[in-house]
């Protein structure tokens, strides 16, 4: 659309400027692209913030991967955001090759609104994401600000709010997408304008140094979660390292986020679920039962009692449901 009527402009001007030409159309791109970020505006480019958030040394010689950063983009113009979607972040001052390099990053905050920065939770690797931690390793727990670019945001979301249960799975650092959800739920049941009623997030773990470094955006969904003592959030963390002690122990003091040794096991949890008995419902009355939607890669095939129809996969396979148990 802004390509269309950037070119009507110029044509009324008198102005010849065909679009169909490879060229003209790539430079109309990029002073887009550029008027975008505010480089031609009092305002600057945008300028990323980017923190070691991890526990202990960062320059420790163990697989960088482990080492979370967190990257806070400050914006030279609003950007609308939802849950699922994702920025390309190019940096240019990071490294000699930086500025060739443009990389996606899921956008881990979420607002009813408009935002003005966006946070990005990022786990390193090679490339632009180890000249990072590299730089963040200098000043551990200090935040060193480059100038940036970005473009965005790209992806689809899912309606989730349309669910009355959402099962959220995920491993590692793919908590990123499913914070902004989980913020997008909450906020929608506390305003009363999404069904959901039941929300339960399971996150595996190796080991709970990850846990640690989310736990103030954890703490921050769970003091939201709060309307009506509704507490529709739920969160099980599953650790494979042998660091927990007992059958569970609670995380970060909250009576709804625990944490488990081992693996999960997602058939039960599933079944749960569908059956809806963690929903809080009248016992005069006759209530519709609503539809479940579980979010998750490699998700295995289960065994649901029959209650199939009402299920919606998506990240890893979806399947239709508009079917309703009465």
């Amino acid at each position: 659309m802004v390509l269309s009527a950037t070119h009507a402009v110029l044509m009324r001007g008198g102005t010849p400027f065909p679009l169909r030409d490879a060229g003209n159309l790539f430079a109309l791109i990029s002073v887009l692209f550029l008027y975008r970020n505010g480089v031609f505006t009092s305002r600057g480019c945008p300028r990323a913030s980017v923190t070691y958030v991890g526990r202990g040394d960062s320059s420790s010689p163990d697989n960088c991967s482990s080492r979370p950063i967190r990257i806070r983009v400050a914006l030279s113009r609003p950007l609308r955001v939802r849950p699922g979607q994702y920025i390309n972040l190019w940096m240019r001052s990071v490294s000699w090759w930086s500025w060739a390099q443009s990389h996606p990053f899921t956008v881990m905050s979420w607002s009813p609104v408009e935002q003005s920065s966006l946070d990005l939770f990022v786990q390193p690797r090679q490339g632009l994401t180890a000249d990072l931690l590299r730089h963040a390793e200098v000043d551990n727990g200090v935040s060193l600000s480059f100038p940036a670019l970005v473009s965005g945001p790209h992806g689809t979301s899912e309606p989730a709010g349309q669910y009355e249960t959402v099962l959220i799975v995920a491993s590692g650092f793919g908590i990123a997408p499913v914070i902004p959800y989980l913020k997008q739920l909450i906020h929608g049941y506390n305003t009363s304008t999404s069904r959901t009623r039941r929300v339960h997030f399971v996150w595996q773990l190796r080991t709970l140094d990850i846990a640690i470094a989310v736990q103030p955006w954890l703490n921050e969904l769970l003091q939201d979660d709060v309307l009506d003592e509704g507490y529709i959030l739920t969160i099980s963390i599953y650790v494979e390292s042998g660091q927990i002690t007992g059958d569970r122990m609670p995380f970060g003091g909250h009576e709804r986020a625990f944490v488990y040794g081992g693996s999960a096991d997602l058939q039960d949890i599933l079944q749960t679920e569908v059956s809806g008995e963690r929903i809080k419902r009248l016992t005069d009355v006759q209530e519709e039962r609503g539809d479940v939607l579980v979010m998750g890669k490699d998700l295995p095939p289960q065994d649901h009692g029959g209650s199939a129809d009402r299920l919606s996969f998506c990240f890893g396979r979806i399947a239709g449901s508009s079917a309703r148990d009465r």
